[in-house]
């Protein structure tokens, strides 16, 4: 009955030892070849191998590694957990320690079972005899052979009394892998706290904010969501009420393609008049050369290349042309506050309907930058910066040439570094700024739905005999008191129906008295509109579930404005006088077709039909029109709907996990589920006003898709194997014929195939699931990569093991599964077999993706090509150094879960497993170690949430184990064909009933800590805030007394390990681990951005240190002083990019953080600023007149600069600064 079920991974059964060393042999070779491709080029292309040393904020970077082929493996264990985490956040250390976690199960286990399980498995066996212990049993399939004498199948009829050995080491297995998960989720909730409570994290707003969705319409205002929320300790600081600006968003969206669509054809022209006059210079020179007789000699060339690009950096230097800037971007907190005061002095407060409470306005937010970069000005008008671009020979030795094309455009600006007396005044600055930790918003200018509350009772307690007025001390409305029934039941009747009074049978409305419903404050009874009935609320709801549908036909504009002009309707563009006219044709410039009724492919499809215009003039015109009404809009953002859902922020940290565990609402699934923890940057801004009933119908047709594609994903998947036999399939199947002939050029294609279409089947479900999960509703980041870890579990545990190992097709296997009580014995008759295949399967994805890991195959190929191929503007350049691989742990855990699952299934089954996953945890956790510190930036942190679900996911592996471990008892049989093992299924069957209990206690205890905190953390977290003030105070007097000293002693400046001086307080703990963890993250004393000052980075003096060690002098040697060269050049341009901005938190004063906090969570349209058209400047003024030619057409409506960026001598771009309207806030983590 099994024949028709069996897998593709039996054919692995009775696998001999050399065909299984055979494929790991295969394996390692191909991961060795990788793995020295890595060890040789890994100190070269530092920005692929090494980025977190240098091309991310101070606070993230990593020391880099030592240059010695395999030093690397020594330094990632010198990081403690701490630095991991502090580096790279909970889900990169919960990651690692879940690789760790597996080692910690495995390692014991198979000093255990292996000498139990192997010599009872083998001597005496069935096979053992008969077959061949290197080459297997080919001819009699159902005797043992190879590999397999070692497993469970193996053991003789006779001697069937040692299953009773299996049974008690399974139960072990069972209880050593609870036991570790049980110790796991404890440490797991233990550091969570423990980071969550810290000084720093409890100053970011995430620690004090909480999403409250589906939040009814009369709760939906400031007034009742204050008066409903400030009983929690501390009161309230901040409420958000969001509103829908998707119609605002699509502008935006539109604004930002129209902005890189000019940037690119304004490159291209000034490009294009270079190269002609180049082609033209070139002419004249030959032309002169024949002439005269005299030709250049490579001397000649080289200085006549030097002294171009000497021009071109001369050219840079300078102040550049500057139009449409209206300061949005603050590049400095004292710009920040001056600005500020001057929107205060205009006026631009507006008073919402809330009475008493302090009204915000609406402009400080959009764009406020408060962290500058200390020293730097505000690039405006024509105000030179002071900085220059600096080419040739003049870069410290470095050629212009290598230098370009090492780092992909950029170049140093050539500017006085920031020495750290700068950097710590401009601190000090700040600080003097407030000296209060509270801070007052009533005379701030926040959104209309963003307040300061005053706390009802900021104590902790409060006497219950103490009369608490409605409202009283807000100056808004509460219910009014004469209607409030005091008694239970004890309400007049006036708020029941005439239906309620008369009909006594309707026993589902229960008795009468009482409110109708709870009142909000500042509700007027008047106001109230009276509930929708059902098929209201299903015609709402269906509005609003094909409204995504909908506006796909149809032109979402949102609310009708007339807004001001935004071109010249006088302005004519005179092409005979401009100045690219010398140097090219108008049939050069860049042109693109309009698509006709919105559809954007139609121009690919019918290009003929669509109006064909200049791509320049079209854009200025487009975004001067686009920059004018999204302003308009943000001004007028009290014309957009409101969603159901807000953000509140608390004074204190309890008060918020307090309101997220509390129940909100009298009526179930309202204003839930609320969540806490939400970074500003992760919110999903188009799920913020889903209905939970809509939630509920998208989960249910999500879950019906991703269990859909869980089953039928095998059909593809098997289709690729019919692609190898293409020629096989021509001869069967006649409607095929037209293929023949072509069988020569279809076999070279039939070995490269199928791997390929596989390996594009096996890239979708990642992208599928990440749609599915955010189509599901999920408001947050955080929330769609939980549940993206959940589907593509799933996925690859059917798909990889269950599909591979028990069926040779989803529906076959389908069939099997039909009777419940078939399930043991279809896993006990196919899993043994399918063994060999996952010993493999396992060692080969180990070796493989660790070896990828580290060669980063797919970073090392886009950076090779891509640039050369696509990066032809200063941004898209910049872009593409600055974007770091990242990590979707969504869809990074799961298969390393289904790993474990894998080892756990068959630990007692093929005890041999054990091994192959020792090595694959082992060399997984050493290449991820590596690329968690030194190449992957994380930017979003679920705060180690994926961690118990992970966990949770391995009990799956136990229930299998178990369910596999029943039917085989079962299916036992001794010598005279009778059942030899009922009583150990039975006792496994406990067993697992037993597992199944513990994970429920497990989860039900350990469940409410997943998350929140709870109360009796708080008053040691108010001790350690107290020793972080402590601690900062005392940092920034030894800052400005070693900065003072800095000159004096330059030594201990250059030294970035040098511990800071000892304070009078050597009993306060927190404050040494304060100064010590200070000065690693800055060095000290010491300057990091004047590498050409000190010779060297501290990084590249430690490489050269350890080099010679190793190697002998690398000086000696021509080729490694132009890597260390091109090493240094990419690490410049992370100093110049990233080094000097004050990133940390801590670093700001609270009104300075809560200024930021205003800003963070308002909606991305809202937040979104002009944006500006960076152009390269030119010798020959192109770049100059263009923007000049922008200025007439769009009236200053266009936000276009050649600052920082220009021309080399070969026209080619180069940069040397972020881009003008780079907001450094965006480096701080709120």
């Amino acid at each position: 009955m099994w024949d028709s079920t069996q897998g593709a991974a039996q054919a692995s059964s009775n696998i001999s030892i050399i065909a299984l060393l055979t494929a790991i042999g295969t394996g390692i070779a191909a991961s060795a070849v990788q793995i020295l491709i890595f060890t040789l080029i890994k100190n070269r292309l530092v920005r692929i191998y090494q980025p977190k040393t240098y091309l991310v904020p101070e606070r993230q970077r990593t020391a880099p590694p030592p240059r010695s082929p395999f030093g690397w493996l020594v330094s990632i264990f010198t990081y403690k957990d701490k630095e991991i985490i502090n580096k790279c956040g909970l889900d990169a250390y919960f990651f690692l320690r879940y690789l760790q976690t597996q080692l910690i199960i495995f390692v014991p286990l198979a000093c255990l079972l292996l000498p139990i399980l192997l010599p009872l498995n083998y001597i005496g066996g069935r096979g053992t005899a008969k077959a061949d212990p290197l080459n297997g049993n080919g001819a009699k399939p159902e005797v043992p052979g190879g590999l397999d004498r070692l497993a469970w199948g193996n053991i003789s009829p006779k001697q069937t009394h040692r299953y009773w050995a299996h049974l008690v080491l399974a139960i072990v297995v069972v209880i050593w892998v609870c036991y570790v998960f049980f110790a796991e989720l404890r440490v797991y909730i233990r550091v969570r706290q423990d980071y969550l409570t810290s000084a720093e994290h409890r100053l970011r707003a995430s620690a004090t904010t909480v999403l409250v969705t589906a939040i009814p319409d009369k709760w939906l205002t400031i007034e009742a969501l204050s008066g409903l929320y400030d009983v929690f300790p501390g009161g309230i600081r901040n409420i958000w009420i969001n509103r829908n600006y998707d119609a605002l968003l699509e502008k935006v969206r539109r604004r930002e393609g129209i902005v890189a669509m000019l940037e690119s054809a304004e490159t291209s022209l000034i490009r294009k008049c270079n190269k002609a006059q180049l082609k033209q210079a070139e002419k004249d020179e030959k032309a002169m050369q024949r002439k005269t007789g005299h030709h250049d000699t490579k001397e000649e060339r080289a200085r006549r290349a030097k002294n171009a690009d000497e021009t071109a950096a001369q050219i840079a230097r300078g102040e550049g042309v500057t139009s449409g800037d209206i300061n949005q971007v603050v590049h400095s907190v004292e710009d920040a506050i001056e600005e500020g005061n001057r929107r205060k002095s205009r006026g631009v407060e507006k008073q919402t309907a809330m009475g008493g409470l302090a009204a915000m306005g609406k402009q400080f937010g959009r764009g406020l930058g408060l962290v500058g970069k200390a020293g730097d000005t505000i690039v405006g008008g024509t105000k030179n910066v002071g900085v220059t671009i600096v080419g040739g020979a003049k870069t410290a030795g470095k050629g212009f040439e290598g230098q370009i094309e090492s780092t992909n455009g950029f170049v140093r600006i050539d500017r006085d570094p920031l020495s750290p007396d700068m950097r710590q005044q401009s601190r000090s600055r700040s600080r003097n700024n407030s000296d209060s930790s509270q801070t007052h918003f009533a005379d701030a200018e926040p959104v209309e739905t963003q307040i300061n509350i005053p706390p009802r009772d900021i104590s902790f307690g409060q006497s219950p005999d103490t009369p608490r007025g409605f409202g009283e001390h807000r100056g808004v409305k509460g219910p009014e008191l004469d209607n409030i029934p005091y008694r239970f039941g004890g309400g007049d009747g006036s708020n029941d129906s005439d239906d309620m009074k008369n009909s006594w049978w309707k026993f589902w409305k229960g008795p009468s008295g009482g409110f109708a419903s709870p009142m909000p404050h500042g509700f007027e009874r008047d106001e109230y509109i009276q509930k929708k009935n059902f098929g209201q609320m299903v015609t709402s709801g269906g509005q609003q579930i094909i409204a995504p549908v909908k506006t796909l036909f149809t032109n979402n504009e949102g609310p009708q404005h007339e807004y001001p002009p935004h071109i010249d309707p006088d302005y004519v563009e005179d092409e005979e006088s401009a100045l690219w006219a010398k140097y090219i044709k108008k049939k050069d410039r860049n042109t693109h077709r309009l698509p006709r009724f919105g559809i954007g492919i139609l121009p690919y499809i019918f290009p003929w039909v669509n109006t064909k215009v200049d791509t320049i003039y079209w854009c200025r015109e487009e975004l001067a029109r686009l920059n004018v009404e999204i302003e308009y809009d943000q001004d007028h953002s009290e014309d957009y709907p409101k969603m159901n859902s807000a953000f509140i922020q608390f004074n204190h940290q309890i008060a918020a996990h307090m309101a997220v565990q509390a129940v909100s609402h009298h009526i179930p699934k309202h204003m839930a589920p609320r969540m806490v923890e939400v970074s500003p940057t992760d919110v999903i801004w188009g799920n913020m006003s889903i209905k939970w009933w809509e939630a509920w119908l998208r989960t249910f047709f999500i879950f019906a898709a991703v269990a859909g594609m869980c089953i039928l994903w095998a059909i593809p998947v098997s289709a690729t194997a019919l692609l190898g036999n293409i020629p096989e399939l021509i001869r069967q199947y006649h409607w095929l014929s037209f293929l023949r002939g072509a069988e020569t050029a279809l076999k070279s294609v039939a070995g490269i195939l199928p791997a390929v279409v596989l390996a594009l089947l096996m890239i979708l479900p990642p992208l599928v699931f990440d749609n599915l999960a955010t189509l599901q509703g999920n408001q947050t980041g955080k929330m769609r990569e939980l549940s993206v870890q959940n589907y593509y579990f799933f996925f690859l545990f059917v798909q990889v093991f269950l599909v591979v190992s028990i069926a040779s097709g989803t529906f076959a296997t389908l069939a099997g599964i039909a009777n419940v009580t078939s399930i043991p014995g279809l896993l006990a008759q196919n899993l043994p077999k399918a063994s060999n295949y996952f010993f493999s399967y396992m060692i080969i994805q180990a070796l493989s993706t660790s070896a990828g890991s580290l060669l980063q195959v797919g970073t090392l190929i886009m950076w090779i090509l891509m640039p050369k191929l696509f990066d032809n503007t200063a941004r898209q350049k910049w872009k593409r150094n600055t974007t770091l691989s990242t990590v979707h742990w969504g869809t990074y855990f799961p298969t390393y879960t289904n790993f474990a699952c894998i080892a756990i299934i068959y630990s007692t089954v093929a005890p041999l497993i054990m091994v192959f996953a020792i090595i694959t945890f082992t060399v997984l956790w050493l290449a991820n170690r590596y690329c968690m510190l030194y190449v992957f930036r994380h930017t979003e942190d679920t705060g180690g949430l994926l961690y118990p679900r992970a966990i949770n996911q391995n009990f799956v592996g136990l229930y299998v184990m178990e369910l596999c471990l029943i039917g085989l008892f079962f299916l036992v049989r001794d010598d005279k064909d009778n059942a030899a093992c009922f009583p150990q299924a039975i006792i496994m069957i406990v067993v697992m009933a037993l597992t199944a209990i513990f994970q429920f206690l497990l989860n039900q205890s350990f469940g409410p800590l997943y998350e929140h905190l709870a109360i009796t953390l708080e008053d040691e977290a108010v001790l350690r805030d107290e020793a972080f003030e402590r601690a900062q105070a005392a940092r920034l007097i030894e800052s400005d007394h070693d900065s003072e000293d800095s000159d004096h002693d330059d030594g201990a400046a250059r030294n970035p390990r040098a511990p800071d001086t000892p304070v009078s307080h050597d009993d306060d703990i927190e404050l040494r681990k304060l100064r010590t963890s200070q000065s690693a993250k800055s060095g000290g004393t010491f300057n990091p951005l004047n590498p050409l000052r000190t010779g060297a980075t501290w990084a590249q003096r430690g490489a050269r240190t350890i080099g010679a060690a190793t190697f002998g002098d690398l000086d000696n040697s021509h080729a490694r002083r132009k890597r260390r060269k091109d090493v240094e050049a990419q690490q410049l341009m992370g100093e110049a990019l990233f080094g000097g901005y004050n990133d940390e938190i801590e670093d700001l004063t609270p009104d300075e953080r809560d200024a930021l906090v205003r800003v963070a969570f308002q909606h991305e349209a809202l937040r979104a600023k002009r944006p500006n058209v960076w152009v390269p400047r030119d010798g020959l003024g192109v770049s100059d007149e263009e923007v000049r030619r922008t200025e007439r057409v769009g009236m200053g409506n266009v936000w276009i600069t050649n600052r920082g960026t220009a021309l080399d001598g070969k026209g080619r771009v180069m940069y040397g600064r972020n881009p003008p309207d780079f907001e450094e806030v965006s480096l701080i983590m709120l």
